[in-house]
């Protein structure tokens, strides 16, 4: 059986990889009208409502390597997945939108002589935002990740990254520090905006999330710092995500 997926697009579900068993994503945002009609009023009264978002994912049932299906049906009472889709793919300098999530429907129907389907809706948890991939790498030595212009963020904004590591390669006792750093033209003064927890060859596939208050400056250029540490040949694939909610 040919497995026909979304071309050059990503998914991320945590710390896992789902982009091979997909075959279409939906980002759907809504913002349903609500009744505030008092009682004896003549006419209809409504109300903008709370706005929320879901992400709707039809994919093939695999429980092999990434097993897509054990893992959802798994999972299937977990709160607050952080889903990725990132429809350019997976690489440095794409944009996509991220999101906290639960799990709704995860359906799998199919007919005789049809594929598989394992098709999964997620339910926005808290407010998703877009998202620009700064590093996805398997890095074995320390490194700085190319720089990107993404504007500045104001005080009263909150940014956010998200890490996920995803294999850990080799031996020995590697560590893996990772933070984001912002500056303006030049880089000659970088400060440090976000830091993750340290990862080492005990953390397994693993992601985190760190927010922290806009920088309310001039800063606009962002990008991600890698320190390996210790002793070894370990190396870490891992992707990091960055961006802002406007609040």
């Amino acid at each position: 059986m040919a497995r026909i997926t979304a071309k050059s697009a990503g998914l991320l579900v945590d710390e896992f990889d789902f982009s091979g068993v997909s075959n279409s994503m939906t980002l759907n945002f809504a913002e349903a009208p609500v009744d505030v009609t008092a009682f004896a009023d003549t006419d209809m009264t409504y109300i903008q409502g709370k706005p929320g978002f879901n992400f709707e994912v039809n994919g093939l049932w695999s429980t092999a390597s990434p097993n897509y299906d054990g893992e959802m049906f798994t999972d299937l009472t977990a709160t607050n997945r952080k889903v990725g889709i990132y429809p350019g793919g997976l690489s440095d300098g794409v944009f996509g939108y991220e999101g906290a999530t639960n799990i709704t429907a995860s359906p799998r129907v199919s007919t005789i002589g049809d594929a598989i389907a394992c098709n999964v809706s997620w339910q926005g948890a808290s407010p998703p935002f877009r998202s620009t991939i700064l590093r996805y790498a398997t890095d074995s030595s320390s490194a700085n990740g190319t720089q990107y212009t993404l504007g500045t963020i104001a005080a009263t904004n909150t940014i956010i990254g998200v890490i996920r590591l995803l294999e850990i390669g080799g031996s020995g006792n590697n560590t893996l520090d990772v933070k984001i750093q912002s500056d303006t033209s030049g880089y000659s003064s970088p400060t440090d905006r976000l830091t993750f927890t340290q990862l080492n060859q005990g953390s397994g596939a693993t992601f985190e999330t760190q927010t922290a208050a806009g920088p309310a400056g001039s800063d606009n250029i962002w990008r991600v710092v890698v320190t390996i540490g210790g002793a070894g040949s370990r190396s870490f694939k891992f992707i990091v995500g960055f961006g802002y909610f406007v609040t």
